[in-house]
């Protein structure tokens, strides 16, 4: 099923899952896997999205499907959604998302939702489904500007879950500059070590230190957008032990360095 408009795309598909062609669209692109471990190729390196988690690909950026599990759910925004769903928000930054996967509890419910409205409602007229196409891009817009990390975050995005990784979560955001070790996070969680880092992948799609480590990274967001401070001041303030790690994770997560990121976004003082 492919729904379109001026405002978007929205596809549902089971066949096709194998290897297509290189492409590189003018528009915010989210993939989301309901079943099992999708593959995509970028320029960059290679990107996979478990199942129940989500990535959100960058106007132009060039990728190219490898394969997928049993359907396909893809959605394309134009930028002009972002946009405006930014200025009603207040942000004043142009969304770059992180091109990294994950799990958000509030992505899966309207995902969830969509898939049953549609197969439900697969031969309704035109009319009704185009309706539901632009209520939803507009709920879409609106919750990746939430829920996506990305250049106009300060922080990871807001998630409730399970109270004993919450519980780690909030430790996290306190002493984020703080070293942690696996121990001391199950610690918080009242887990063995074994038992928390199985949880806390199953509960948000990424390990304890790989959050915790993109946390650290949008925090450095608004200080390099919004002030003269150096790199390695940057990066020593927020935790990271050394400019060269900062460097390597900002240009795996934005494919540019926080020094090339800070000139483009044109917010240098």
């Amino acid at each position: 099923m492919i729904l379109d408009n001026d405002k978007g795309l929205l596809l549902m598909r089971n066949d096709q899952l194998g290897e297509r062609s290189w492409r590189s669209d003018e528009c915010y692109k989210l993939i989301f896997s309901p079943f099992g471990k999708g593959y995509y190729q970028t320029n960059h390196g290679d990107i996979s999205i478990d199942k129940d988690e989500f990535l959100i690909l960058n106007p132009n950026e060039v990728h190219k499907q490898i394969r997928s599990i049993k359907e396909k759910f893809l959605v394309e925004i134009q930028p002009s959604m972002l946009q405006d769903a930014s200025e009603q928000m207040g942000i004043v930054t142009s969304p770059e998302f992180s091109l990294i996967s994950y799990k958000h509890p509030q992505i899966q419910q309207w995902v969830t939702f969509v898939r049953n409205f549609l197969s439900l409602n697969e031969a309704a007229g035109s009319v009704v489904n185009q309706f539901f196409l632009d209520n939803s891009l507009t709920q879409l817009s609106i919750m990746m500007m939430q829920y996506g990390a990305g250049s106009h975050q300060v922080e990871f995005p807001v998630i409730k879950s399970k109270d004993n990784i919450n519980d780690v979560i909030n430790a996290f955001k306190e002493s984020y500059r703080e070293d942690w070790t696996l121990d001391e996070m199950a610690k918080v969680a009242r887990l063995n070590k074994y038992q928390f880092a199985h949880l806390f992948r199953e509960e948000l799609g990424l390990s304890p230190y790989s959050w915790l480590q993109l946390y650290r990274l949008l925090r450095t967001q608004h200080s390099l957008l919004h002030s003269n401070d150096p790199i390695i001041s940057i990066a020593f303030n927020n935790g990271f032990k050394s400019v060269s790690s900062y460097n390597q994770l900002f240009k795996k997560i934005y494919r540019k360095t926080p020094t090339e990121f800070r000139r483009i976004h044109g917010f240098d003082k």
